[in-house]
């Protein structure tokens, strides 16, 4: 390119807009050191007609979205689908009434490398592969021009990512679609798969197996939680996110992409028909009447006609509360604001291609398993005042 230039790494998103758009089919996203990817330009094909600016998200003054219309708490009716959800399972109850239509459910998925990249749902039995959370930067492929082919073909289409990946596709098809519906999540920031399949590796290698399933969000140890899961040939392993290099960094902020911590989304102008996440809400509420919270609540925002009429839809699924946005919104601090950034972050990223174990003990810090359940138990038995004395004896006040 000779007189235009994309956005440059500390704003972009990754979102592969300008590849899908571009008619020479001339710009490929390639990852870089850090394994995060942006777009490569060939300069040979380049013809600088600027679509791939004019099209950028990040570049485009105004995000596309809309302001919350009014806000719910919701937990599936379907137990067996709650299980496998993060939350209440807010996505999959619109997922199952789209499915129902005949439609079509994108979302991102592991495939058998435990890479994470979007795909597409047809049937009610492939759902579970969409559901849960992937704390990774997914691969979007083509998937944009499969939603606008299911679109062409007169299919309801919803379409679940983050923010900027939901305002990639508005940009992308020009213009909105009645068979069209989008929902996008409280996101705090991804980090790179190479940083992910390191981690993996690591895992398999510390347990003599085969990583054959991770699981970010498993209530199947700790209920609803920030707890994890993962599985090799044999059985299944908890994830505690404190004690755990890969997820430890994650939750403190350490490890995102650059733009995460500049992005324009984080904000109450809301790209999807629909906003979900974790209500975490419920710690200040004396009585959450109709949930059992153990299972899991999500926080829903419903931020078009569109969107209201589908909650309408899927009323008998689900338990269903009303709830104002402040409390609502408790606990989920992105939705106001991108993370902060941790000049950690860069020393991460610097080093990625350290052996996994040199990386974590140099760098993702997190708590020794013994200590931190130690620390656990002395909360439960000793009473606070106590508690206080020894942090004085021991200089920790």
């Amino acid at each position: 390119m000779k007189n235009v230039s994309l956005v440059s790494h500390d704003v972009c998103s990754g979102c592969g807009t300008c590849s899908n758009v571009c008619p020479k089919s001339c710009i490929s996203m390639v990852r870089d050191a850090e394994g995060f990817a942006y777009p490569s330009v060939d300069e040979q094909k380049c013809i600088e007609c600027g679509a791939c600016l004019k099209k950028c998200p990040v570049e485009k003054e105004r995000a596309s979205g809309g302001t919350p219309i009014f806000s719910v708490v919701l937990q599936d009716k379907d137990g067996e689908s709650l299980k496998n959800s993060t939350s209440g399972g807010a996505f999959a109850c619109i997922a199952r009434y789209v499915l129902k239509q005949g439609g079509v459910v994108f979302g991102a998925a592991y495939d058998e490398l435990l890479n994470v990249s979007h795909v597409a749902v047809e049937r009610l039995e492939d759902l579970h592969l969409l559901q849960g959370s992937k704390y990774v930067s997914s691969d979007m492929k083509d998937s944009y021009k499969k939603v606008k082919f299911f679109l062409n073909s007169g299919r309801l289409v919803l379409f679940s990512g983050t923010p900027c990946q939901v305002a990639a596709l508005k940009s992308f098809l020009g213009e909105d679609s009645k068979l069209l519906l989008t929902m996008d999540l409280v996101c705090h920031g991804v980090p790179s798969q190479k940083l992910l399949q390191k981690y993996i590796h690591w895992l398999g290698e510390k347990n003599l197996s085969t990583i054959k399933s991770y699981v970010f969000r498993s209530k199947k140890f700790f209920g609803w939680s920030l707890g994890g899961a993962f599985s090799d040939e044999k059985k299944s392993y908890a994830v505690n996110p404190d004690c755990d290099p890969y997820y430890a960094a994650f939750l403190r902020g350490e490890t995102f992409r650059k733009s995460c911590y500049s992005c324009k989304f984080a904000n109450m102008n809301r790209e999807g028909d629909f906003t979900v996440g974790d209500f975490w809400g419920f710690h200040n509420m004396k009585d959450p009447v109709g949930f059992d919270h153990t299972k899991g609540l999500s926080m829903l925002l419903v931020n078009s006609p569109k969107g209201e009429n589908v909650l309408k839809q899927i009323e008998s699924d689900a338990v269903i509360v009303p709830m104002d946005l402040q409390t609502i919104s408790a606990g989920n601090w992105n939705l106001y604001h991108p993370s902060v950034y941790k000049p950690i972050r860069d020393e991460i990223y610097a080093n990625i291609d350290l052996p996994f174990e040199e990386l974590q003990k140099r760098y993702l810090h997190h708590e020794d398993p013994f200590m931190y359940y130690v620390r656990r138990l002395r909360r439960r038995l000793l009473p606070q005042g106590l508690r206080d004395a020894l942090k004085k004896i021991l200089g920790r006040a």
